[in-house]
C-alpha cells in the first residue's frame, strides 16, 4: 500500500471512531444481567453444589444479588451431580460469600432426596447447615409411607 492511501485510510479511521463510540451499547451499573446464572462448586473435589439461576438479577451492595425469579439447585456435592432439592421464588436476595439466600415473597421448597414439598413467605436459606427458615403462611406435604401411624 503506498502512503497516501495509507494516511487518508488512517484519516478515516481516526475520524470513524469517535462516531462509532458513541454508538456502541454503554454498560451500567444498575443494569440488569439477563438469563442470570451463578454455579458453586465444593473444594476441593470441585463438584458441583449449588446453581443460583434468574430471569434477572443486579447488584444492590457489596456481596449482595437481587435476583427476579429465582430457581437455586442444590446438588448432591459428589460425583453423582444429582439434585437434592429445588427452590423457587419470584424474587431473593443473594449473598454469594456468606452462601446466604433470603427472600420477602413466597419461596416454595421441593426436595427430591426426602420426598417433600414446602411453601410459605419471609424465608432464609442457609447453605452452611442446608437449612430453610419459612415464617408466614407455612404450607409442608410430605410424600413419605408411615406405617402403623394410628397404632
Amino acid at each position: 500500500m503506498n502512503r497516501p492511501v495509507a494516511q487518508f485510510l488512517f484519516v478515516l479511521l481516526a475520524a470513524t471512531l469517535p462516531a462509532m463510540a458513541e454508538n456502541a451499547p454503554s454498560v451500567s451499573p444498575k443494569a440488569p444481567i439477563i438469563n442470570f446464572s451463578l454455579p458453586t462448586f465444593t473444594n476441593p473435589d470441585g463438584y458441583r453444589h449449588w446453581l443460583v439461576r434468574g430471569s434477572e438479577a443486579w447488584m444492590t451492595e457489596q456481596n449482595t444479588i437481587n435476583v427476579k425469579e429465582l430457581t437455586l439447585s442444590v446438588f448432591s456435592g459428589d460425583a453423582s451431580n444429582r439434585i437434592d432439592t429445588m427452590m423457587l421464588s419470584p424474587s431473593a436476595r443473594v449473598q454469594p460469600n456468606e452462601q446466604i439466600i433470603t427472600g420477602d415473597s413466597t419461596l416454595r421448597v421441593i426436595n427430591l432426596h426426602d420426598g417433600f414439598e414446602a411453601t410459605g413467605e419471609g424465608w432464609k436459606y442457609t447453605d452452611k447447615n442446608k437449612e430453610v427458615t419459612l415464617h408466614k403462611k407455612v404450607r409442608v406435604v410430605l410424600r413419605a409411607e408411615f406405617k402403623n401411624i394410628l397404632k
